[in-house]
């Protein structure tokens, strides 16, 4: 089909990208990260160059680094959002997912140097650490997650109908000299962590959760990849990784760590920060743990300072 008649066409934008999904000769030219970050699926190929199946909106840095890598022009045609994403997917990622590169400045897409990066998946595999607790006791963390996202490609204001707000069941809360805990079930003997985990989202993505969990294996992934918890020391600290360093937070400490940099997804340049606030880090007793089921919709407390009101 002509390029006039798959613009704007999601029906037959479907159909060639499912006759391309068979072609590994097309498919090959790109590897599945520089599909998934580029945001482009090559459609065919003659002596004029490539035509790309692409996001919307794709930026002028990721198509030079297309050309870069293809060694030849490239033509790109938008294609329908949902539709690239759906094929990205199935060509590409078979529902694994990849961790893209991120980078310090806005315009790493310009620098020939970052190309491998760019093309290649991110390996970042921090290994646990740290050993057991003594017998009887447990630690107790609550973290806070804040992420600002922000499309450098969009500047229109994200949709508020992308707000989602969690169950807002808290893990744990101080009864005088006790500690009430909110677990579906008995607290698991071989757990040496109770975690509750807040997330505050804005920017280009707008919802908050604020969840409890019982944490048995290290790592456990908060961010990927940028945040994980490595395990907990025979001292109780925390071991808490955040994008590429390793901090120990002992009981009473309450730090802040944050990041910042530069991405690119489906076509588009993004801007990130993080911060990882350790609003608490205790360690108990496990007979001074009382513990009730979850409910959905956190106490007034809870909800009062989760939302800082």
């Amino acid at each position: 089909m002509s390029e006039e008649g798959l613009a704007g066409n999601p029906e037959a934008q479907q159909r060639a990208l499912a006759e391309v999904s068979g072609k590994s000769t097309l498919t090959r030219l790109l590897p599945a990260v520089a599909a998934y970050s580029l945001g482009a699926i090559p459609l065919s190929r003659d002596d004029d160059g490539i035509t790309l199946a692409t996001f919307p909106g794709i930026c002028a840095g990721a198509l030079a680094l297309l050309r870069r890598h293809l060694g030849a022009p490239v033509k790109p045609l938008e294609f329908d959002e949902n539709v690239m994403a759906f094929f990205v997917d199935k060509i590409y990622l078979n529902g694994r997912g990849v961790n893209i590169h991120t980078f310090r400045m806005p315009d790493f897409l310009d620098d020939p140097g970052n190309d491998e990066r760019v093309l290649s998946p991110k390996v970042e595999r921090p290994e646990a650490a740290g050993g057991g607790l003594a017998a009887g006791k447990i630690l107790l963390a609550d973290l806070e997650l804040s992420s600002w996202l922000r499309d450098l490609e969009d500047p229109a204001p994200a949709r508020l109908d992308a707000w989602r707000l969690g169950e807002f069941c808290p893990g744990f809360r101080r009864e005088g000299s006790r500690w009430t805990v909110w677990l579906p079930g008995p607290l698991p003997p071989d757990v040496p962590l109770l975690l509750q985990f807040s997330e505050d989202y804005s920017g280009g993505e707008f919802f908050r959760d604020l969840t409890g969990e019982p944490v048995r294996e290290f790592p456990y992934i908060l961010f990927p990849s940028e945040v994980q918890i490595l395990g907990v020391r025979p001292d109780g600290a925390l071991l808490l990784y955040v994008d590429g360093a390793t901090h120990a937070v002992q009981p009473g400490e309450t730090p802040t760590f944050g990041t910042e940099y530069w991405l690119v997804r489906h076509g588009h340049r993004f801007h990130r920060k993080l911060a990882v606030s350790v609003r608490a880090v205790a360690l108990a007793d496990r007979a001074d743990l009382d513990v009730r089921p979850p409910f959905a919709g956190a106490g007034a407390a809870e909800l009062r300072r989760w939302l800082h009101a």
